[in-house]
């Protein structure tokens, strides 16, 4: 074996391992993402260690099986470009699906109003109350009583407005559960 070849061996890819490798890219993207738009709102709401681990061990399995029995450089680049090429082509998709459908994927959901929780909301994200009281105590809520309307975001944050306050109504369409806002809290 030349040394050219023991290179192209030890970086390189043959046709039929480039072409595993955009396989298994685009297959595990798609599960991936899956997964992701399942249990998101969950694991970014109040992300345990425990859920932190998971989606670790996740990230690190997908990555070992899309790159194949023997990682290379030229399979790690066809990986890479191929993902690349997913986010982008699944991102202008969900553009156009969103325009016919008006979905945007996980909605922003109201899960307390006056001081109390919407538990069946919360169910509904695979969230606990408790992991609630622990957002509102980091957004700086002191006592639940004071929040006349809290919304949990698509990515964990939260929307609160305090007793007294009122939200501009164009804020709260397409969030899941305006309906029941009193129009007391809308301007």
């Amino acid at each position: 074996m030349t040394f050219l070849q023991e290179l192209w061996f030890q970086i390189g890819a043959s046709p039929a391992g480039a072409l595993g490798v955009l396989i298994a890219s685009v297959a595990l993207y798609l599960v991936f993402t899956l997964i992701l738009q399942l249990a998101g709102p969950r694991l970014s709401a109040n992300p345990s260690m425990l859920s932190f681990a998971v989606m670790a061990l996740l990230g690190s399995l997908v990555a070992r099986a899309i790159l194949g029995n023997t990682p290379t450089l030229v399979g790690g680049l066809i990986a890479v470009t191929t993902l690349l090429v997913m986010e982008y082509t699944i991102g202008r998709l969900r553009l156009g699906v969103d325009r016919v459908f008006s979905r945007r994927g996980p909605r922003p959901t109201v899960v307390m109003v006056h001081g109390h929780v919407l538990r069946w909301h919360l169910r509904h994200l695979g969230l606990r109350e408790a992991q609630l009281l622990t957002l509102l105590r980091r957004g700086g809520v002191r006592h639940v009583q004071d929040t006349d309307l809290v919304i949990l975001e698509p990515r964990g944050g939260l929307t609160v407005v305090r007793r007294g306050d009122t939200i501009d109504e164009r804020l709260v369409q397409g969030v899941r559960g305006a309906g029941i806002i009193p129009r007391s809290l809308l301007s």
